[in-house]
C-alpha cells in the first residue's frame, strides 16, 4: 500500500474541523485483515478560540502523530487518518494486535510525550471509521482539488487578495445535458465562453469563468456548486484554472 495523505476543512455541529486520511488505504480497506479500530484522543494544551492547535503547539503534536504511527506500525497496524476539531485530535489505526499491546503503546506515547492520551478499541470489520469518517465526501474531495491549485499558485507567488478571471470547465455526454447546464450557468450570472460540441466530438462542454479571488471560500463557493449541478446532470465538473497574480 502507498501512503497518499490529503487534508481537507470540515464542519462538524457548529466547529470547524481538519481531516488528514490516507487515500491510499482505500485500494486495500475492504480486504484489509486488520480489523480491530484505535482511536487515540488527545487534548491540546492551549488551543486557540477555534479549537485548533497554536503555532508553538503545532511541533509536539506532529511528535505524538509520528510516535504513534512508528509505534503501530512496527506491530503491524496501519494509520489511516487524524482529525482535528474543538480542541482535540484523534488519531485513527487499524491493528490486529490485542488491545493489551494498542494501550501499552498509547500509554508509552502519552508518557514520552506528556499529553494524556485516551483511547478507544473496538472492532471494525467494515471499516466504518475509515470510510465515514475520515474519508472525504464529492464535496470535500472537490475542495482537495482546489487546495492543490491553491497551493500552487502559492508556489508562484500569488497574491490571493487579487481579484480576477477564473475560467471552469464541465463536460456532457448529451447535448441535452450540456445545455441545461449552460442555461443554469447562465442564471447563476456567469460568462459563457463555449457550450457545445469538444474539439474531437465525443462530449459536449461548458466553458464559462467568474470573477474573484483566491481565497478557499470564495472558490469553493463556486466550484462545489457548479461539481453537484453537473453531476446531478449526468456529467462532470473538470476543475478551473487562473492567472498568477503578483504585485
Amino acid at each position: 500500500m502507498l501512503d497518499i495523505w490529503y487534508t481537507f476543512p470540515a464542519t462538524m455541529g457548529d466547529d470547524q474541523a481538519w481531516i488528514s486520511y490516507n487515500h491510499g488505504y482505500a485500494e486495500i480497506a475492504d480486504a484489509d485483515p486488520r480489523n480491530n479500530i484505535l482511536r487515540v484522543r488527545l487534548p491540546f494544551k492551549n488551543p486557540t478560540e477555534h479549537g485548533m492547535p497554536t503555532n508553538e503547539e503545532f511541533p509536539h503534536l506532529t511528535s505524538v502523530d509520528e510516535a504513534l504511527d512508528d509505534q503501530i506500525s512496527a506491530s503491524g497496524g496501519v494509520y489511516v487518518g487524524s482529525v482535528t476539531v474543538d480542541g482535540h485530535r484523534f488519531f485513527y489505526f487499524y491493528l490486529d494486535t490485542t488491545e493489551k499491546k494498542a494501550a501499552e503503546i498509547v500509554e508509552s506515547v502519552s508518557d514520552s510525550r506528556s499529553y494524556k492520551l485516551q483511547y478507544v478499541y473496538e472492532t471494525d470489520k467494515e471499516k466504518k471509521y475509515y470510510w465515514n469518517e475520515l474519508y472525504p465526501t464529492d464535496d470535500d474531495w472537490q475542495i482537495i482539488q482546489d487546495l492543490k491549485v491553491l497551493d500552487s499558485l502559492d508556489t508562484e507567488g500569488d497574491i490571493r487578495e487579487k481579484v480576477r478571471e477564473v475560467m471552469h470547465w464541465a463536460y456532457f455526454p448529451k447535448a441535452s445535458q450540456c445545455q441545461t447546464f449552460t442555461n443554469w450557468v447562465r442564471s447563476e450570472n456567469y460568462v459563457v465562453h463555449h457550450s457545445g460540441k469538444e474539439n474531437d466530438g465525443s462530449e459536449y462542454l461548458t466553458q464559462y469563468s467568474h470573477n474573484g479571488t483566491m481565497h478557499l471560500g470564495d472558490i469553493t463557493n463556486h466550484t462545489i456548486r457548479s461539481n453537484r449541478k453537473a453531476r446531478e446532470l449526468g456529467g462532470r465538473y473538470d476543475g478551473w484554472e487562473t492567472s498568477v497574480e503578483r504585485e
